[in-house]
């Protein structure tokens, strides 16, 4: 795919096009995931990098489900993910972003509203809940294994427009899922300030090893 956005400038990139953006490059460090990373720690608190990426395919997988007006398979865990990945965390994720694709590129998808894990919402909202979620998980894997994250200026402007309004939003319903923002000095960058309005701090290291 692409890696400029369609329209011309000042142009709000599709989400259709941020969605496969933010799969390719979760793809891309997934692939760079070796298997003396996968009990490496991560941002998430008391997850390691197996459990992430046990994360982002699960709730790939959901996502899948509520694009396509279905109730999710009750076994995909978001809090406490079981293993979904084995020895394959890369074929395990393409798989699953191949289906989330697809379902939210069929007629009608982007219509109406859909289900979403805090109740029915406005589709658009939903499929900008998966891109977020997307986005961050593959901060996440990229930081703890010391790789590129890959995430431009363009992805983070928009994924921060989500965060804005999605972080604060589930964070009054439980305030568990996310520690207050981080606040940053003027001027921070795009990325950092995507990450910050999370509760992780941009400069987060996994320590030695």
């Amino acid at each position: 795919m692409s890696e400029q956005p369609p329209g011309g400038a000042g142009t709000r990139p599709d989400p259709l096009w941020i969605l496969d953006l933010s799969q390719t490059r979760a793809a891309v460090v997934i692939a760079e995931v070796e298997p003396r990373h996968l009990h490496r720690p991560t941002p998430c608190d008391d997850w390691d990098v197996r459990d992430v990426i046990n994360k982002l395919v699960a709730s790939t997988r959901v996502f899948t489900a509520f694009g396509r007006r279905e109730p999710p398979d009750p076994a995909l865990d978001l809090v406490d993910p079981v293993d979904l990945i084995g020895d394959d965390p890369l074929g395990a994720y393409l798989e699953a972003a191949a289906r989330c694709r697809e379902a939210w590129r069929a007629p009608g998808a982007l219509d109406g509203s859909a289900p979403s894990t805090i109740g029915e919402a406005p589709a658009k909202a939903v499929l900008h809940a998966r891109i977020f979620d997307t986005t961050v998980l593959t901060w996440d894997i990229a930081t703890a294994i010391g790789r590129p994250h890959r995430i431009d200026e363009v992805q983070a402007a928009y994924v921060t427009r989500i965060a804005r309004a999605l972080v604060p939003a589930v964070r009054a319903r439980s305030e568990a899922r996310y520690k207050p923002a981080v606040e940053l000095p003027p001027g921070a960058d795009p990325v950092a300030e995507l990450i910050a309005i999370t509760g992780r701090h941009p400069e987060w290291s996994p320590g030695p090893g």
